[in-house]
C-alpha cells in the first residue's frame, strides 16, 4: 500500500512538472549525469553560463521526487507526511503562479537502479535534456545492479567490471534520448561512456587527454606550499584554433575527475560566446563547489583538512592523488569511512582500499564504519600501519583533535548513509564558528537525524 502510494504521489508531480515545463518556450535543459562529480559539474556550469545568461539550476535535487519539485520551485522542509502534504497542494498553485523564464536549465540526474522510478528511464519521463552530460561510470549503486548478474559465475575482478558497464549503458540513456539536433558532452578517458553513446544521434563534443578531443587535458598538478595547497589544469581546446586556458584554484584539492567536471563548463561556456579568458576569469573567481567536496579548511594545530565527507563515491582515485602530495613537513593522515551501496562489491572494494593503504604506507588510518572494522582494520593492523577505529565519527573527532600535529594533512572521505564523517571534522576546525557552516548537511533536519542516528 505503501509503495503504491508512493508511485501514486511521484506520478502526479511527474505530471505537473512536465505541464510546468510547457510554459518554458526557449530555454535550453542540460542534464548531467554520471557515477561521480554531477554536483560539482553542475555548479562549474552554473558558474560560466550564469555570468551572461539567466539559468536555473536542480541544486539539491537529482531524484524521482527532487527534479519536479526543483521544476515547479518547490522544496521538502522534514520529509514529514505534512510537509508531502504541502508540496503535493501548492504544486497546482505553483502551475498558475510560476512563470519563472530561463535560457538554461541545469538538472542533475542521477540513478541508483535499473528499475523504474530510480533508473534513467524515469526520470527522462519527467525532463528531456537537449544537451547531456556524461561524466563517467563507476562502481557506485552497484548493490542495485547486481541481480543481473546472479546467474553469471565470474571472477570478482570480472564481475566489478561488468557492473560498471550496466551502469554506464543505464546512465547513457540520458545522451542516447537526445535529438538529432542536441549535444553530447563526453567524458573521452572512460571507456564505458564512448562505448555506450556510439548510437547517439546528437551532435558529440569529447573532453579528456587524447590528441582527438573537442577539449584536450594537456597538464593537471596539486601542489602543497607551506599551508596552501593550489590545484592547477591546463587544456588546449581543439575546436578551431588550438588555444589554451589555465586554471588555477587555491580553495581545492580537485584531483584527477575534477578535470571531468570542469571541461564541460569550458565547452558549454565557448558554445554560449565566451572567450577562453572570459571564462578562465569566471571560474577563478566565482567557482564554488557544494559542501564537503574537496574543500580545503583550516584544521587545529597549524594542520590542513581536505575535506570530502559528503560521500564515498572516487574514494580509491582520490586517495591516490592524496598520497601523492610531496610535504615537506608533517604527516599524512586519513579519516575513511564505510563505502556503502556496492552490494556484491563490498569486500571487494575495501580490499582494493586496503592494498593501496598498504602500498603507499599511510603514517596513520582512522576508521569509521562496520565494514571498515570487518574488512579493513584486521589487516592494516597485521600490516605495521598505525590504525585506530572508532564506533562513530564524534569518537574519531575527538581522538584526531588530540593528536593533529602542525604541518598534518588530513583527507576525510566516506559515506553519508550513518557514518556522517563531517561530524567528526567540527573537532577539529582551526576556526569552528567560521567552518562549521561549511560542511554539508548542516540543516536543522539533518542534524536531527543524525541525532538519532548517534
Amino acid at each position: 500500500m505503501r509503495q503504491q502510494l508512493g508511485l501514486l504521489v511521484l506520478t502526479y508531480l511527474r505530471l505537473c512538472a512536465r505541464l510546468q515545463l510547457r510554459k518554458q518556450l526557449y530555454g535550453q535543459i542540460i542534464g548531467i549525469t554520471g557515477s561521480a562529480g554531477k554536483s560539482s559539474t553542475r555548479n562549474a556550469i552554473y558558474t560560466v553560463l550564469a555570468a551572461r545568461y539567466s539559468v536555473k539550476a536542480s541544486f539539491g535535487a537529482n531524484s524521482e521526487s527532487g527534479i519536479p519539485l526543483d521544476i515547479l520551485g518547490l522544496s521538502m522542509r522534514d520529509y514529514s507526511v505534512f510537509d508531502w502534504l504541502r508540496v503535493l497542494l501548492l504544486a497546482p498553485w505553483q502551475l498558475l503562479t510560476n512563470w519563472q523564464k530561463f535560457d538554461y536549465y541545469l538538472v542533475e540526474m542521477g540513478i541508483d537502479s535499473p528499475l523504474p522510478p530510480k533508473n534513467m528511464a524515469y526520470l527522462l519521463s519527467i525532463i528531456r535534456p537537449q544537451i547531456g552530460v556524461f561524466l563517467g561510470a563507476g562502481i557506485n549503486h552497484a548493490f542495485a545492479f547486481d541481480y543481473l548478474l546472479a546467474d553469471q559465475k565470474l571472477s570478482k575482478a570480472a564481475q566489478q567490471q561488468r557492473l560498471i558497464a550496466l551502469i554506464a549503458a543505464e546512465k547513457a540513456k540520458l545522451i542516447l534520448s537526445l535529438p538529432a539536433d542536441g549535444l553530447a558532452l563526453l567524458n573521452a578517458n572512460d571507456a564505458n561512456v564512448m562505448q555506450t553513446c556510439k548510437g547517439s544521434k546528437a551532435k558529440q563534443l569529447t573532453f579528456g587527454s587524447g590528441a582527438d578531443t573537442t577539449l584536450q587535458l594537456l597538464q593537471q598538478s596539486i601542489e602543497l606550499t607551506g599551508n596552501q595547497l593550489t590545484s592547477r589544469f591546463t587544456w588546449q581546446s581543439n575546436i578551431l584554433t588550438k588555444q589554451q586556458i589555465s586554471l588555477e584554484f587555491d580553495n581545492y584539492f580537485l584531483f584527477g575527475q575534477y578535470a571531468a567536471s570542469i571541461a564541460p563548463a569550458i565547452l558549454l561556456g565557448l558554445r554560449a560566446g565566451l572567450s577562453l579568458s572570459e571564462i578562465r576569469k569566471i571560474l577563478e573567481r566565482d567557482l564554488q563547489l557544494p559542501a564537503s567536496r574537496a574543500s580545503i579548511l583550516a584544521g587545529r594545530n597549524d594542520s590542513l583538512i581536505i575535506d570530502s565527507s559528503y560521500n564515498a563515491s572516487s574514494m580509491l582515485p582520490m586517495l591516490t592523488a592524496f598520497l601523492e602530495i610531496k610535504q615537506q613537513t608533517g604527516r599524512k593522515l586519513v579519516l575513511l569511512g564505510d563505502m556503502r551501496e556496492l552490494g556484491e562489491s563490498t569486500q571487494n572494494v575495501h580490499q582494493q582500499l586496503t592494498q593501496l593503504l598498504i602500498a603507499k604506507k599511510v603514517e596513520q588510518v582512522y576508521l569509521v564504519g562496520e565494514t571498515m572494522r570487518q574488512v579493513v582494520l584486521p589487516i592494516l593492523e597485521t600490516s605495521g600501519i598505525a590504525v585506530k577505529h572508532f564506533d562513530n565519527s564524534t569518537l574519531a573527532g575527538q581522538a584526531l583533535a588530540a593528536e593533529l600535529l602542525p604541518g598534518d594533512l588530513l583527507l576525510v572521505k566516506g559515506s553519508q548513509n550513518t557514518i556522517f564523517l563531517e561530524e567528526a571534522i567540527k573537532k577539529l576546525l582551526a576556526q569552528p564558528q567560521k567552518d562549521t557552516k561549511k560542511l554539508c548537511r548542516q540543516s536543522q533536519w539533518w542534524l536531527q537525524v543524525k541525532e538519532v542516528k548517534n
